[in-house]
């Protein structure tokens, strides 16, 4: 199953589609961010490139799960999953680890380039310290976002407002201390913002977090619960 979610990524339908989706659009967003963010704060410049990488990694991830299952939904599959199996780990963990192996090379990819350009480790170790937690709690947060548009008119319509504001949201222009308090509250929703403000910055503490992913976690579970209910009755009807 592994095999058959990474080609149906186009990503990988031939060289030019993966250097374009996988190198050259995300290195252009971090840029132009970095070059934002150096307006505000020039010092931490480079823990700003890496905060980006970062969010742009978790970005791919959820653009990557989105489209593996909006693919299931053309073929029919997944409606045939939600009467058949609806709880099958092997569908879910085959789509999950996809999306995670092809965020974590993006990521690990343009890390590399940033230490080869940069000759800066200084943001190393916590970049590795932060780095598979959030993409634990992208995961989750793509999850909801997946399901939130399942059998909508536009299934990607979820993913693509997270998509729009996590940067934003995220505190990798300004730190989330630095934001008015009715935006800071929205940052505080995703669980993001308290690992980022610790790369950039060296304050405050990561756990947070990981409180916050647990929230969308039972969010997750709930939300899918109600979206199988809603699935069963149409066909109920039919």
């Amino acid at each position: 199953m592994l095999k058959i979610s990474f080609s149906t990524l186009s990503y990988f339908q031939n060289w030019r589609t993966f250097v374009v989706s996988f190198l050259l659009e995300p290195i252009f967003g971090i840029l132009m961010i970095t070059l934002l963010s150096a307006q505000f704060s020039s010092a931490n410049a480079i823990k700003s490139v890496v905060a980006m990488t970062a969010i742009s990694g978790i970005q791919m991830l959820l653009n990557s799960l989105s489209a593996l299952f909006v693919g299931d939904q053309m073929r029919g599959i997944a409606r045939e999953v939600a009467v058949v199996a609806p709880y099958s780990i092997r569908y879910w963990f085959s789509k999950i680890i996809v999306a995670i192996i092809v965020a974590l090379g993006q990521t690990i990819v343009i890390l590399t380039l940033i230490i080869i350009l940069t000759h800066d480790i200084s943001w190393l170790t916590r970049a590795v310290i932060i780095l598979l937690p959030m993409m634990i709690s992208g995961t989750i947060v793509s999850f909801v976002a997946v399901i939130a548009s399942w059998q909508k008119e536009d299934p990607y319509l979820v993913p693509n407002i997270i998509n729009t504001v996590i940067v934003l949201l995220s505190g990798v222009i300004v730190p989330i201390s630095q934001y008015p308090n009715w935006l800071a509250f929205f940052a505080n929703i995703l669980p993001f913002s308290h690992s980022i403000e610790w790369l950039t910055t060296g304050n405050g503490q990561i756990y947070p977090d990981f409180i916050i992913a647990a929230v969308w976690l039972t969010g997750a579970i709930i939300l899918y619960l109600w979206k199988l209910n809603k699935i069963k009755q149409k066909l109920d009807v039919y």
